[in-house]
Order: structure tokens, then sequence, then C-alpha cells
């Protein structure tokens, strides 16, 4: 941008790299110098805007970001008493000076994560395009091939887009190929070590440009950049408060923090209908957690993790009754926390006890996306701790059976025994505690078990039970839910007549639901 411009100013284009200065005092020095301008002067600032007040340029202010006052403070005195000098500057965040227009440049585009390319297609993209010129750098000769495509932009979109991860992981394909070097950007930090020694040093690694970066943040911004590694994909404003916060970093600290680090483009905000959401690039994240695990920090801020995201998922469960797009709106985008947070609890350093109650609460989540076998195996283990030592809970407990059962029997069918036995498990602990809601599931699937086993006098029994105790409660479809139930033992057992007369009764009776949850806790409009 800055060559395009030569022609425009008399006087040219000056580049000015403040990288190497450590000390803010010696910026207007290093301008000066860049400039070829001695100043004799006790006040360098005034003596470099007196030397360019009758002159047209543009200068270039690279790498501002560690001496960001002194730039600032010294482009406010340039600006202010010259009338045909232009600054550019580059920095992690703006300037923040009167007439400053802001270029924020995004990472590379790679094109999208789940859609293969073939190489024609990959190479429309500038962070493939880029990695594609630099591996042939460094090989003498690279060939993107419509196999091969696929796996350098999935290279590229694991490195979020970032020019210098993209250009070190390309240095490596000649030790390990394009396969080997995809599957082990987990260690990233390790892997990625060759960039070019005529370079800064903070640019000769990845993680010496992160720790360059690291280095320049107050501390509560790098208290919060750690802290934010415990993140999983987004995560609101309120939820890092809630995670961030402690005696040692304020709410009102964790705000101010968190607008630093996007200001200085190490957190991302993305713009949605409900609330903004921020996150870190998987390369940042993948830093900050290093960086929060060498604090001593991590068990500490997973736990009020896991904390929030429990209480948010009880929110959740007590709002099951809402619209299901509004609620999967709500609380679909937090599966990979939820994840994340139970991950943690049940490791060895976690919390069982937190472990077990957000699974409970998430089951509707779960069931909601279809995501049954994950359901059934996240509950299994939640069960599995319950048996170990965890803090019992028989609200809990009870849940859990019930997610087990729910999940066998869209996946391995009603007659399975393993539901069946969920089901038995799930209706003990629901008598015992009183609880209809969760007496209506266990009995409904007990049911469908009996029926898909041809048991249909047991069935019929059990569609009854179904029936007395929905006939008090408030939702008329569960009422409806035993009439139909009645209907088709009935059907089963010959009589034709009566299981007419109350599957007839359920249809007239129907009522259009505003939700889904009769379909999620029964199977079945």
């Amino acid at each position: 941008m800055a060559k395009a411009l030569v022609d425009t100013y008399e006087t040219g284009v000056w580049f000015v790299d403040l990288a190497p200065l450590a000390d803010t005092r010696l910026v207007p020095s290093a301008v000066a110098q860049a400039l070829g301008f001695e100043i004799r002067s006790d006040d360098p600032v005034a003596g470099l805007v007196g030397a360019l007040r009758d002159r047209r340029l543009l200068l270039v202010l690279d790498n501002c970001s560690h001496v960001i006052e002194a730039a600032a403070a010294l482009a406010v005195a340039i600006l202010r008493d010259t009338a045909d000098v232009h600054i550019l500057a580059t920095s992690r965040e703006p300037l923040r000076v009167e007439t400053e227009h802001v270029q924020r440049l995004p990472p590379l585009s790679s094109g999208p994560p789940s859609t293969p390319l073939d190489a024609a297609e990959a190479l429309a993209f500038p962070a493939v395009e880029l990695f594609v010129e630099r591996a042939a750098e460094c090989l003498g000769e690279f060939e993107l091939t419509d196999e091969n495509a696929p796996i350098v932009a999935e290279i590229c979109l694991k490195l979020d887009g970032i020019p210098l991860a993209i250009e070190l992981a390309a240095a490596r394909v000649g030790t390990f190929g394009v396969r080997g070097l995809a599957t082990h950007l987990d260690d990233r930090f390790r892997l990625l070590t060759s960039g070019r020694r005529s370079g800064p040093p903070r640019h000769r690694t990845l993680r010496a440009a992160l720790d360059w970066s690291y280095d320049v943040l107050s501390e509560p911004e790098r208290a919060a950049l750690r802290r934010l590694g415990i993140f999983m994909g987004g995560f609101t404003l309120d939820a890092a408060c809630a995670v961030l916060a402690d005696p040692g970093l304020l709410k009102g600290e964790v705000v101010d923090a968190v607008a630093e680090l996007v200001e200085k483009s190490l957190a991302v905000v993305e713009t949605t209908e409900t609330e903004p959401r921020l996150r870190l690039l998987e390369t940042t994240r993948a830093y900050a957690l290093e960086r929060l695990g060498q604090s001593g920090e991590r068990e500490a801020v997973a736990h009020r993790h896991a904390e929030y995201y429990h209480n948010l998922f009880e929110r959740a469960e007590g709002e099951a009754a809402r619209p299901a797009d509004e609620w999967l709106a709500d609380y679909a985008r937090e599966i990979d926390n939820l994840r994340g947070a139970l991950d943690w609890a049940f490791s060895p350093g976690g919390d069982g006890s937190i472990g077990v109650a957000l699974t409970a609460a998430a089951v509707a989540l779960w069931m909601r996306l279809s995501l049954l076998e994950e359901c059934r195996r996240r509950a299994a283990r939640a069960l599995a701790a319950l048996g170990a030592g965890a803090s019992r809970d028989a609200h809990h407990e009870m849940k859990l059976h019930g997610a087990v059962a729910a999940s066998l029997s869209y996946s391995r069918g009603a007659a399975s025994p393993e539901t069946s036995m969920a089901y038995t498990r799930a209706l003990g602990i629901a008598e015992s505690l009183d609880d209809a809601e969760y007496r209506l599931r266990a009995l409904w699937g007990l049911w469908a078990y009996h029926t898909a086993g041809g048991r249909h006098h047991v069935a019929l029994e059990l569609a009854q039970r179904f029936s007395t105790l929905a006939a008090e409660r408030p939702d008329p479809n569960d009422r409806l839910s035993g009439e139909g139930m009645i209907g088709v033992s009935q059907f089963y057992l010959g009589d034709l007549p009566s299981a007419r007369h109350h599957l007839e009764h359920a249809l007239v009776g129907y009522v259009t639901p505003d939700q889904t949850s009769h379909i999620i806790r029964f199977h079945a409009d």
C-alpha cells in the first residue's frame, strides 16, 4: 500500500520499524534516524516535528504495539503541527488518536470447514495460496493436487488463517509431508519453529510470536487471556465475567481487559441475533491454555467454568417449555463449553459432583439435537461417577437413568433389555420421590418395551397406570397420550371396539402443542 503512494508524496514514503525498541523514549529518535535527521534538542519530539513541518511525506510506523503510548503521542504531535505529513501505523491495536481511521486485517480465508475442495478451488483462497508459495520456496517444488488440497485447506483452517503460522507450517512439509503435518498440528508450538533467520526473532517460531504479544499486555490483560483459554468455541461477556473474575481480577477489570484483548486482535467478537459472542482463535487458545497451566490457576478457573455452565443448563432445563427454535438458539451454541466442562469434571483433578449435576441438566439439549449416543455415553459416565462416590442426589440419578433409557430406545430399539432396565430404575426412583413427570416418562418407556416384545397384557396395565397419572397433569396431551397407549394395547389384544374408542378419543381431543417437549418426553406427536 505504501509503495503504491510513493509518487504521491514530494518527500517520499519513509519506513520505520519500531520492533527492536525496548525503551519507549527512543521512538522519536528512531523516527528521526530513519529520516536522516539530526535532532539537537532536549525535546526530541519538538525537534522532529520542526524538521517535518515543511515536508510532504508518508511516515510508516511499523510494529507499534509494544510502544503504543509513545507512538500515539508522537503521532498526535506530528499531525497537530504539520500540514502535509501523513502516518500509516501497523499495530495489534489502534493508536486511538483524533482523525485515525482503523483498517482491521482479518485472518486469511481458507475455505469452508466441511466442504472438500479440489486444487483449483482451494487455490482461490489466500491462505492456501500462501501455503503453496511458501512450501514451493522451501522444497524447490510443491504441487497442490486434488488429493492433498483438502488437507492443505484443513491445515490453514486449523491455523486460523494466521500468515506467520501458515508460513511456518509450509516450511515443515519436507519433513512431515502434508498429511503428517496435519496430524501433528495439535503440538503446533513444538512443530512450527522454522522461521527465516533473516526475520526478527519473534517471527522465527509461532511460540515466539505469541510470547511477544503476551509480554506487551498489562497484567490484568494477561490474566484474562490465559483464563479465556478455558472456553471452547464462543462465550458471552457474562460468561467471561463469571469465570475470569476472582479477588485478584474484579468484574470491572475483566470487562476492561476483554475489551482490550479485542482491540489488540487477541480475541474476536462475533455478532449474533441474540447477543455478541467472543472467541479466541484456536492457535491463541492453545497458547492461552498453556499459559493457564503454567500459572497454577487452571483447576480454579475450570471449576468456575463448570459451575457457570451447570447454572446455565439448569436454567435451560427450567425453560424447556419455550418454543424449540428459540430455546435452541440460546443454548445449542454452548455445547462445546458443555463438553469441555464435563471432560474436566470427570478428569482426575475435576469435581464429579458438578459433572453429575451438569450432565443431568444438559439431557434436554442432547435430545433436542438428536445426539443420542453422546447423551447415553455422558449419562452412563455420570452414573459411574455416582457409583464411585460422587455426591449422590436421587433427582440427578433418576434423570440420568431416564436419559440412558430414552437414548437407548432410539438407538437400540424399545425392545432392548438395557432400555427396560434403565426405565425400571428411573421409575423406582421417581416413585420414591413422587416425581410425576419422570413416572410418566418411565411408564411410557416400559409400555413401549413390553409392546415391542409382544407382552400386551403387561403393556395395557402400564398404559392404564400412565393414563391415571396423566389425568392429574396440566397438559391435556399427557392424558390423550394415555388414551392412545391404551388403544394400541387393546388393538393388539384383539379388543377392536374398545381400541377404536380410545384412539378416536385421543384424535378428537388433540391439542397442538406450541413446543416439542411432548415429543422429547414420549417420542411421538
